[in-house]
């Protein structure tokens, strides 16, 4: 049985290839394109996913899995567009116009890849779930899906049971957390389905207190559900601006300018949106309680990448499961999943995309040779040597096997440093990633040691829950945010052999086994995908050392 996933359109479009079940291969187009958050037809995606899997035409694919009912999703945006028919007037033409024919998946499917197989379209958050639930441990779960807006749904709450999933509760457009959470971040002059990571590293700088009250006001709670007042927003007839005057007047400061200085009145609004959105959440899992019988939550969903609320969970739940990729890329992974009626297989790896053969990284490396120099060394020798010299202080590129699938570097396109230098925050921020300074980093630790450092409550894989730093441990402040929280990914050898090789060897040296671990990027850059990439990179910044596989690169 093989599956192909697709999600486009939207944002991160993304392809991935099943084959009896298990996963072989997953990317995004915007690693092959190199704009963030590629949401295009997935063309370069597609075409390396079933080189790589060895499948040299679609048709020899089962079934084509696509993320969304995009009938479904065409009744909403039509019905959105009826309430008011003048305003809306030209979206409408343009909506209609690409639903035939550009942004048809059907079309594209049959009539530019030549495909004659089954195509199955599956419910967004359906997808959502299915990707969340079928690659956790359970037998059985709650499951939360909480995101902008799918076809009508902008949260769900599901019961797993065995590999059944019966959705059991909704909230439909325009009732949205997750378009209220992407409305603040433009507001604050982030980008929206980007820039919310900078909302919640800005909000523990600020007193949520100053703004929350006027938030509440825009909710209200008929029964188990919430309604957002839309006299505020503009989601319904306006894909540019998704706030109005009124939304000004209520919070009493004007929206915030990418250019203009970050001003305390900003970290408040931060802080206020991200303590409303934990209030929203935390009823919802409390509702998901209720309702279903279980001491499992997985949750699914853009909105799965606010790790602050998530940790907050475990106050309903003994254990908790967030997948690698919980917005709508993991869903084209999700759908195939729902559809497959085999056995349940092991799909906890994130590692998935593009691989290069060693004789492909010396030739890149060559091409290089009057700017940098190479050494290519033994396994023990690269991790000894980069153990050591990520405890001197350097900062180092560290790029190993498959990239993986998902916003998360976790251990093979990363950028990493020592945990315990007090200005290596600073250093990566201004010098390195050239981004915003307030903005926290994760750490990588051993997983049998996070339970020392970390209040945490169980391991936590693909780092999408922030927790606190206990007390009284050595203090590592280049991972420690400003509130003694930290986004924390634990490390075991089965997961990932190399990166728990190295951070056992920071432990026998420094007698910590945490790295400071960032993505391998810069701002407004995808993740590194290639050699090549690495060492131009490498090359454009302030890096110390690149490794990649057994190579260490200096430069010249």
């Amino acid at each position: 049985m093989i599956q192909v996933g697709i999600s486009a359109f939207y944002h991160d479009s993304a392809v991935c290839v099943l084959k009896d079940g298990e996963v072989i291969v997953a990317a995004e187009e915007e690693r092959f394109t190199g704009l963030k958050h590629d949401s295009s037809w997935p063309e370069k995606a597609l075409q390396w996913c079933l080189y790589e899997a060895n499948i040299i035409d679609l048709n020899e694919v089962d079934e084509v899995c696509w993320y969304e009912n995009t009938n479904t999703k065409k009744d909403r945006v039509i019905r959105t567009f009826n309430k008011r028919p003048f305003r809306t007037f030209f979206n409408r033409l343009k909506f209609l116009e690409s639903s035939k024919e550009e942004k048809n998946p059907e079309f594209i499917l049959r009539k530019k890849w030549g495909y004659n197989g089954k195509i199955t379209f599956v419910d967004h958050h359906l997808s959502h779930a299915a990707f969340s639930y079928l690659t956790s441990s359970y037998k059985d779960a709650a499951i939360l899906t909480v995101d902008g807006v799918g076809e009508w749904e902008t949260v769900t709450i599901s019961k797993g049971d065995g590999e059944n999933i019966d959705k059991i509760y909704s909230i439909n457009f325009p009732h949205s957390l997750g378009m209220l959470y992407s409305t603040l971040t433009a507001y604050l002059g982030f980008k929206p389905n980007e820039g919310e990571y900078k909302v919640m590293g800005l909000a523990p700088y600020g007193n949520p207190g100053v703004f929350l009250n006027k938030l509440q006001t825009i909710f209200k709670h008929p029964g188990k559900k919430f309604e957002i007042s839309q006299k505020y927003f503009t989601w319904e007839y306006d894909d540019r601006i998704m706030f109005n005057n009124k939304f000004c007047r209520l919070l009493g400061i004007p929206p915030r300018l990418p250019e203009e200085p970050l001003l305390q009145e900003h970290k408040d609004l931060a802080a206020a949106c991200q303590k409303l959105y934990e209030l929203e959440f935390l009823r919802l899992v409390k509702i998901a309680s209720i309702l279903v019988d279980s001491k499992n939550l997985v949750l699914g969903g853009g909105c799965a990448y606010n790790g602050v609320a998530n940790s907050k969970a475990y106050k309903y739940f003994n254990s908790i499961h967030i997948p690698f990729h919980p917005s709508d890329a993991g869903s084209a992974i999700g759908a195939c999943l729902l559809k497959y009626k085999g056995t349940r297989k092991d799909n906890t790896s994130p590692f998935l995309g593009p691989k290069f053969h060693e004789y492909e990284i010396a030739r890149v490396i060559e091409s290089y040779n009057t700017k940098i120099k190479s050494y290519n060394l033994s396994n023990k020798e690269i991790i000894k040597k980069t153990a050591s010299l990520i405890n001197s202080g350097s900062v180092v590129g560290w790029f190993q096997g498959r990239m993986e699938f998902g916003s998360r570097a976790l251990g093979n396109r990363s950028i990493l440093a020592s945990p315990l230098i007090p200005d290596m925050k600073a250093k990566l921020n201004e010098v390195i990633k050239k981004r915003e300074g307030f903005r926290p980093f994760a750490p990588s630790c051993l997983e049998k040691d996070a339970f020392k450092l970390f209040n945490i409550k169980e391991p936590i894989p693909y780092m999408n829950q922030v927790v606190t730093v206990k007390r009284g441990v050595r203090p590592m402040p280049a991972i420690t945010h400003i509130d003694g929280s930290a986004r924390v990914q634990t490390v075991n050898r089965k997961q990932n052999s190399k990166y728990y090789l190295l951070l056992q060897e920071l432990k026998r040296i420094s007698g910590i086994g945490v790295s400071l671990n960032t993505s391998f990027n810069f701002k407004d850059q995808t993740i590194t995908m290639t050699p090549k990439e690495a060492i131009d990179r490498f090359l454009d910044c302030e890096m110390d050392y690149l490794i990649i596989e057994n190579y260490l690169i200096e430069k010249v």
